[in-house]
Formats: structure tokens, sequence, C-alpha cells
């Protein structure tokens, strides 16, 4: 604790520690520079900072008052927002930034390891569990643990700088960290889009996707040499930076457009490419990369893709390639609709919330579209922050026109004029992409003053996070967006009726907003062919952590576990047994291997005590050691509560604690007996108490962890079902 603790401090002798350290020239500009561009929109303080910290590469102190008086607070709201965020930074950091990923997909791969040698390498030390932390000697780098970078089918898995790497080795990262330490070796910037616009020039068409989980293996160095080497052999291609198919382990995934279709090749790296040409790759020539015809994959093949049917095929920014392939049509139906047949469209589908409640989406809009108020709103919900879920980031990434469609389409719905995106900092990529298709599809005119010929308007921007995880939580999420602490509020009112700036909001996820335009081109009717039961559509399954085959597999509601993980996923990464798989996140459970045959479906797994949540699953081999991850769900929550209520506060950290006495016991039944009946009883009060899912869904992977993997706990299995 500071040596303040307990103590009252005169405000005249903070204002002058504060006077004491007085701006810079350079510093003053970039804060001038940031309160002229932010100040005036509304809810603008975390932008405005992310401003400040991306100018300076932290936000100094001194520069509070003059944000405060800029905004109009008070100097200690501004303190609050930069201390709740771990995306700010108060104080300088080194050269470069590097962030090690801690999630659970990432841990699977030995990610703590990681972090460790990391620490170790920089003399930044490691504490406890491997978090590693804090600056080099020598400035060069700062290292931060993180916890998740929407890598978890590459992991284990970095950011340097905003630049992702996968599949990072110790060696890997001892030469990510020299290449920080040598001052004439810039690391690149993050990339900004770039297409080459399909049909732009003669040439063979050849596709290399620009998603994240691609550039973290090479992709913009399979680009180049592609395009070096044709040209020195003076044939003639078109790269097109497409969005990734989601077969993540063949990426980087290069396809050869043909008169058969495109002829897929991967996973490519830069020195492979001669060879590649050598062979015909450019007519579609045989090769050991090479995988035949993309769409026959059988990975693909056994796919229902509806809502990712053009992420991979299309250059994402590009209008007219959308509109090819059957972009708009959801959108020039509804600017011809009624705002009430709208919502009866996509009540009758059946769409339910794909952010893990599972509430149906056409209730949301009915509630709102009813709600009296001059302005309105439509909140996407873009914080994926759960351990082993990719899907919104493919999608932003791979089809931005998809999302903007279905955000405009629901402000028609509801009467909404504005729409937010609040995409996690952790996406530059996805961040950049879809500010630029904002701006393609307003200047078009599908956003704007005359939606689509509507008559009716609707804008849109983005909104970026700051690292908390407990964001995704609407209610927090909306405080955020407001520039506030992302503190979940009480509910009532709903946000339906008081929601972002006290008025009606719609809030949905990503990929729900981006299922919108399908349903509303082909019909309810054709969404509600598929899935079962109450599960109507299709879900983006991602399948992550110590997998085979990692990557997105849409399928219909319906399906098990075990198909997802043998058939599309072909067992673990190491050959080992698969000994348990966690589905919905960091706060779903690990399915007992019992229920790995029951079908994917809300209620299904509702009534096993499970969650279906965004679809994630993390796979763990026969090594996993089930006490560490139920410790780390435990601890998790700890780190990332919002500390509004108590049960999620105080019980997450009194859970780590019982854990390790737990573990300490060793296989003393008695010794358990007394620390097992405690922690079950904790989870039950934080269950039941706790305001939002952080604090009430982390009891669900420490007790299955428990319940199915006692003996990890040193428990026999017949003392852990007693205290179930």
């Amino acid at each position: 604790m500071p040596a303040t603790q307990g103590k009252i401090i005169p405000i005249a002798v903070l204002n002058a520690a504060v006077a004491g350290s007085a701006l810079g020239a350079h510093e003053r500009e970039a804060v001038e520079h940031a309160i002229a561009v932010h100040a005036l929109r509304p809810g603008p303080l975390i932008e405005l900072l992310h401003a400040v910290q991306d100018m300076l590469g932290h936000i100094p102190e001194a520069a509070v008052p003059r944000i405060a008086d800029a905004l109009n607070l008070s100097r200690a709201e501004v303190h609050g927002v930069i201390s709740y965020y771990p995306h700010f930074r108060s104080t300088p950091a080194g050269r470069h930034v590097l962030q090690v990923c801690r999630a659970e997909a990432c841990q699977s791969r030995g990610a703590d390891a990681l972090l460790a040698h990391a620490g170790q390498a920089l003399g930044c030390g490691s504490s406890g569990h491997g978090h590693g932390h804090g600056t080099s000697a020598d400035g060069a780098v700062t290292l931060e643990p993180v916890y998740c970078l929407g890598l978890c089918a590459s992991s284990p898995a970095v950011m340097l700088d905003g630049q992702p790497h996968a599949h990072v080795s110790a060696n890997g990262l001892d030469a990510l960290i020299a290449q920080c330490r040598q001052p004439e070796q810039a690391v690149e910037p993050v990339a900004q889009p770039v297409h080459a616009g399909a049909g732009a020039g003669p040439g063979v068409r050849v596709y290399v996707p620009r998603d994240a989980a691609a550039l973290a293996v090479g992709a913009d160095a399979v680009a180049g040499a592609l395009q070096r080497e044709c040209a020195a052999r003076g044939l003639q291609v078109q790269i097109v930076r497409n969005g990734s198919r989601g077969l993540l382990w063949l990426e980087t995934l290069v396809e050869v457009e043909t008169p058969e279709g495109r002829v897929a090749y991967g996973p490519v790296t830069a020195d492979a490419v001669p060879g590649l040409i050598d062979a015909g790759m450019l007519q579609g020539g045989s090769h050991a990369l090479c995988h035949g015809l993309t769409e026959a994959i059988a990975y693909l093949a056994r796919q229902e893709r509806l809502t990712f049917a053009r992420v991979g095929v299309i250059d994402p920014l590009n209008l007219s390639d959308y509109a090819a392939h059957g972009g708009w049509q959801g959108l020039e139906r509804a600017a011809r609709m009624e705002p009430a047949a709208i919502v009866q469209e996509v009540l009758d589908s059946g769409l339910r919330g794909r952010g893990g409640a599972a509430f149906p989406a056409g209730i949301k809009w009915k509630t709102v579209a009813a709600a009296a108020g001059p302005q309105k709103y439509i909140a996407c919900n873009a914080d994926e922050g759960d351990s082993g879920t990719f899907a919104d980031r493919l999608l932003m990434e791979g089809d931005p026109y998809t999302l903007i469609e279905g955000m405009a389409i629901a402000g028609l719905a509801v009467g909404a004029t504005q729409g937010l995106v609040y995409v996690r900092s952790e996406y530059p990529h996805a961040i950049a992409t879809l500010r630029e298709a904002i701006a393609r599809a307003e200047a078009a005119g599908w956003l704007g003053r005359d939606v689509a010929g509507s008559g009716r308007a609707f804008h849109m921007e983005v909104r970026k996070g700051a690292g908390s995880y407990v964001c995704g939580e609407e209610t927090a999420m909306l405080e955020s967006i407001e520039g506030r602490r992302g503190i979940v509020r009480a509910k009532p009112p709903l946000p339906a009726i008081a929601g972002l700036w006290g008025r009606p909001t719609v809030i949905n996820n990503v990929i729900t907003l981006a299922t919108v335009p399908l349903i509303l081109a082909r019909g309810a009717a054709f969404y509600q062919g598929f899935g079962m039961g109450r599960s109507r559509g299709t879900l983006p399954f991602q399948l992550a952590g110590n997998i085979a085959r990692g990557g997105l597999v849409e399928k219909a509601f319906g399906l098990s576990l075990r198909e997802l993980v043998e058939d599309f996923g072909g067992g673990t990464a190491t050959g080992r047994t698969v000994k348990a798989v966690q589905v919905g996140g960091p706060l779903g459970s690990y399915v007992a291997p019992a229920d790995w045959d029951v079908p994917l479906d809300y209620e299904a797994y509702a009534a096993k005590g499970n969650v279906v949540g965004h679809g994630g699953i993390v796979v763990h081999d026969d090594t996993a050691d089930m006490a560490q991850l139920a410790r780390y769900a435990m601890e998790f929550c700890a780190i990332e509560s919002c500390g509004k209520c108590t049960p999620c506060r105080i019980g997450s950290t009194r859970g780590v604690e019982v854990i390790d006495r737990i573990v300490r016991a060793g296989t003393d039944p008695a010794a358990h007996a007394g620390q097992v009946a405690l922690l079950e009883s904790l989870c039950d009060t934080m269950q039941h108490g706790s305001m939002c899912a952080m604090g009430g869904m982390t009891p669900y992977p420490v007790r299955s962890a428990l319940n199915h993997y006692p003996q990890d706990f040193g428990i026999e299995s017949t003392t852990a079902a007693a205290a179930a």
C-alpha cells in the first residue's frame, strides 16, 4: 500500500505536487491537440486519453489538470479513469511494449512459462504465477501481461507495439527482444488497411489474408515475397488482401483464382514462395502445400456459412466486391419497409443474442422501438474479451460492411440515428478496418442523412476500449462509452429504456447484428430453417487452445462438442489425450467428458449447468492442471472485477486463497473437507449475490474443475461429489 494510505492529504499539497511537474512543450502540444479534436464530442475522456497516449506513450500526471478543466471534470474523475483501465499508463513506457497473453487458450500452450521467460530475459522478474511486468533496465522494453489478444487458435500469442505474433516459442521471443534492443531496428507500426482492389488490372488474382491471425504468422512478408518474385519473373498478378477463411492452422493461406475456382495453399511462408511459383501455383499446380479447391476442403465444406459467407472471400473494404456477393440487399429491403415490419422479421427469425446471454434480439428491438424519446442509439458490443473467442475480430477485419449494414437496419427498425461500435483496444487492426469501412459506406450513401434512399438518417462511429474485461458487460460498456470507469450499473432501468446517455438503446454484439442483413435479405423462414429447438440459425464456434486444427466453424445448433473437437479440430496439437474442454469463455464450465455428445443448444447446455456463451471452445490435453486453471478463474475475476459489488470483489480474492489451501492439503481427506465446503459456500455467494456475470459465473469453471477433475486438487472423487 502507498505510504499515504489512511492519511488525509490537503488539496493544496496535491495541487503543488502536480504543479511541480510541468508539461514540456511537446507534451503540452500533444495534450492541446487531443483536446481540440475530442473535447466537444459526447463522452470524450477515454478517446482523448487514447490520443494523448498515442502521441506521448503515456499520460503525464501534469496533463490531468488541463484535461479536467477542458472537459469540466474534477481531477479525481480523470485520475480515476486513467488508473482504472489497464491500457493507460501514467509513467513512460520503454521504447517498445511487449504484451504476452495469459488467457486460458494461450496457457494451454505454455503462455505462463513464456511470460516468465520474458521477465527473466528483460530483468523484469515475475511473481507468483508468472506475472512478469515492468520495464527493462535499458529502457528498451516494457513487459505487460494481457488477458486475451484474440489469437486463441494460434497460441501462445504476443503483441509487440501493436503487431501480433503467433505460435511464439522462447527462442522466437528472444529474437523479438533482441530486435527491440537495437535502436536502429525500428519495429513496424500497426499496419493500416491496404487493399489491392479486385479487378484493378490484368494478371492472376492471388488472395493473401490481412486478418490479424495471418499477420501474426507473416502474411505481409508472404504478400511482399509474391509481389517481388512475380515482378522479377515478369509475371502479372493482382494481390488481394482478403480476410481469413478461419482455417487458422493453415495461415498464411494463399488462394489462387483459376477457371475451376480458388485453389488453396498453406501454411505458406515467404521463403516457400519461389518453390510454389516453380511448381505452377499461379495455375493451381500441385505442391506439398496445395489443398485443392478451397471450397472442397472438408473443414469448410461441412459448414453452414451464413453470417460468415463472405469472410475470406472478398476484399473487406471493396464496396463493389461486397455488393457482388449479396451485400446491401437486406438494407435495401429494410429501407422500403415499415419499422415495425423490420422488427417483426427479426422476431420471427428466432435470432438470439450471440454475445452469450442468448436473449431474443427482436424483443430488445421491439422494446426500444416502443420507448419514447427524441434520441435512440444502437450500441454494438465488440469487446470480445473471452479466451477462445475471435469470431467478432474475424468478421470486423474480414467483412466489416455486414456489421455496418446490420446496425443501419437496426437503426431503421427502432428509430435510432446514431450507432457506436465499442471495440477492445487489443484489436487495432479491426478498429482501423472498421473506421475506414464506415467512411467509405457513408461516402457511398449507405450511412449518413439518407440511408439507402430511405429518407432516414443513421451515423456510425467506433469507440476504443482500454483493456477492461468487465466492459463486455453491457452497462459497464455504456459507462465506458460515456467516458467513465467501466462500473456495472444496477438494473432496472434496462438499457432498452434508459441506456446510453439515458436514452433508449439497442445493445447487441457483433455476430447478432451481422446476422441481421441475411435475415432481411432471405427472410425469417430461411434463417429458421437452421438449428434446433429454440436455438435457431447458426453459431460461429471457435476452436482454440491445444487443438490441431484451430479455427472458426459456423454450424447450425445441434452438433456435439465431440464433433467439433475431434472431427473438425483433429484432437490436440500435442497429440496427447484431450483432458478438458471449456465452453463459453473464462466464465464457462469445463464440460464433463460424459456430456461431450450433448447437442450444442442453449437449453440443452443450460440443463447440464453449462453455457454455450459466445461459442468459444478451449481444449486442454492431459498435462493440464485443473486446480491451477480453477485458481486462474478466481484470480482473473479478482484482476478484472469492476469492484462495485462485494461478492465479486472480495469473493474472488478469497477464492484464490481457499484453492491454494486445498492444493496444499495434499491427499489428506480431513484437511480437504472443510476447505472444499468453504469453496462451495463461497461460489454459491458469488453466483447468487454478484451484480453481473463477472462474479456470478466465475464459479462455473471452478466448480466444474473441482467436480470433474477432483484428483487434480488431491481429492478423491467421492469427496468432491459429497461437497457438491
